[in-house]
């Protein structure tokens, strides 16, 4: 199995774009001063992909994130939809997305969300109330905005709103052409509310 250090080392260069809306909180800046001290903290990132193209997608966002805090300081777990189905690797990654600072989630649009992906956060999501993070939802459109982009957008956004968690969506066209590459800002926050 690749590790997510592995993963991060492949790939285009990622371009910055504005989040659809400001965070809560400046998760990413707020550890940074952490992170790169002695302490020894290490920025997680815990990332649940659908498939190899959304792999894609959480790669490119994931990079500038590692250059940021340096490799060394930025722990990564990634675990396709479909492993969830494994009892113990959905316990390894409630786990990692219990400690993460951000949980990505990488899927395509649909009418439902896979049962495995909604069976993983019914794992993590009561015991994460509370801890400071970021939900960032990367999202698959086949075209224009359909219906269920809306409710998979709406689905996540109220696993973050229950989760206290930033919400951090971005909607991901699927084309013939892979990857326009794509991270989150995180230079360029908005400032945290009071």
């Amino acid at each position: 199995m690749e590790t997510g250090n592995d993963l991060l080392e492949r790939g285009q260069e990622p371009i910055s774009v504005e989040p659809a809306e400001p965070p809560r909180q400046n998760v990413f800046l707020a550890e940074s001063e952490t992170a790169l001290d002695d302490s020894g903290y290490e920025f997680k990132i815990a990332v649940v992909y659908q498939d190899t193209l959304a792999q894609s997608w959480a790669i490119q966002m994931c990079r500038p994130v590692r250059q940021k805090f340096g490799g060394e300081n930025v722990q990564n777990t990634w675990h396709s939809v479909r492993s969830l189905s494994d009892p113990e690797i959905l316990v390894e990654a409630a786990n990692a997305a219990f400690a993460a600072d951000v949980i990505v989630v990488a899927i395509h649009a649909a009418d439902e969300m896979p049962p495995e992906l909604c069976a993983w956060i019914d794992v993590w999501l009561p015991r994460r109330l509370a801890r400071v993070g970021a939900l960032a939802a990367l999202i698959g459109v086949a075209g224009e905005t359909a219906p269920e982009v809306s409710r998979t957008q709406e689905y996540l956004q109220a696993v973050a709103r229950r989760g206290l968690l930033d919400f951090l969506p971005h909607e991901r066209k699927l084309t013939a052409e892979p990857g326009v590459p794509f991270t989150l800002p995180i230079t360029e926050q908005a400032p945290a509310s009071a």
